[in-house]
């Protein structure tokens, strides 16, 4: 099983990234897992042009091809995202933007799509007390998943979250996910 654990932060020092380092560790000896972050890769601004309509590509030239192989080989992704301005960071709405020649909104149906059968786990933390802005965010990585035939299968946040130290009490729960969720399924 190939798990695929990605930072949709720009920095990979913070409370996301310690939340995903807790799932790798947890994860079974068997997986062969990796931890990207958002912000360690050259994800450019989807222009809009709409030209991976036509071409089957993006034709903005930076790291999207590369990660997107990434999310390909995955069996399971869980994609964390950090609460900035009760939405998901700037470079994670880039990366959705620009995953539209590989989801069912590119009109194409020879267009590239993901290998079916992936699923996917959320996680949204935020400083503040109100849920409501990490249930968005679970809500933006389920619809990311929908548009990308990817089925999503759960999703958990955590409020005041103010830096890595603060994930320490959630570990037992999160090695607990990592149990649940990167089982073997059986196609």
């Amino acid at each position: 099983m190939r798990i695929l654990l990605l930072n949709l932060s720009p920095k990979n020092y913070g409370a996301t990234q310690e939340i995903l380092k807790t799932l790798q560790e947890a994860a079974p000896k068997e997986a062969e897992t990796e931890l990207v972050c958002l912000g360690d890769w050259d994800i450019r601004y989807c222009k809009g042009c709409k030209a991976c309509y036509k071409i089957r590509a993006c034709v903005v030239q930076d790291d999207m091809r590369a990660l997107m192989d990434k999310v390909e080989a995955a069996d399971v992704l869980v994609l964390a995202a950090p609460s900035y301005w009760a939405d998901v960071p700037g470079v994670c709405k880039s990366f959705i933007d620009r995953c539209t020649p590989y989801s069912d909104t590119n009109p194409d149906p020879d267009g590239p799509r993901l290998r079916a059968g992936k699923r996917c786990y959320g996680i949204a933390l935020r400083t503040g007390v109100r849920p409501m802005e990490c249930e968005h965010i679970l809500g933006t990585i389920e619809h990311w998943c929908g548009h990308m035939g990817i089925t999503f299968s759960e999703g958990v946040f955590f409020c005041q979250i103010e830096g890595k130290s603060d994930i320490t009490p959630h570990k037992p729960l999160l090695r607990e996910k990592a149990g649940q969720w990167f089982k073997k399924t059986e196609k």
